[in-house]
């Protein structure tokens, strides 16, 4: 996965799209280790998180 990973940040686009699911799962993990954050909005945003990782493993292994 890592080799894909490097070859990905070689497209300008496919580096654009992964840097901002980083940026959106930082802070969304920022969010729900918050300790204010409810036990609902946890669990939205574990899906939410689990939704950007399968969307940045279809960009990577559509870029392969």
């Amino acid at each position: 996965m890592k080799y894909k990973a490097w070859r990905a940040l070689d497209n300008e686009a496919i580096s654009s799209a992964l840097l901002d699911i980083a940026i959106l799962h930082v802070n969304l993990a920022l969010e729900h280790s918050n300790k204010n954050t409810l036990p609902c909005r946890k669990e939205v945003i574990r899906a939410e998180i689990l939704r950007l990782r399968m969307e940045s493993d279809r960009i990577l292994e559509r870029r392969v």
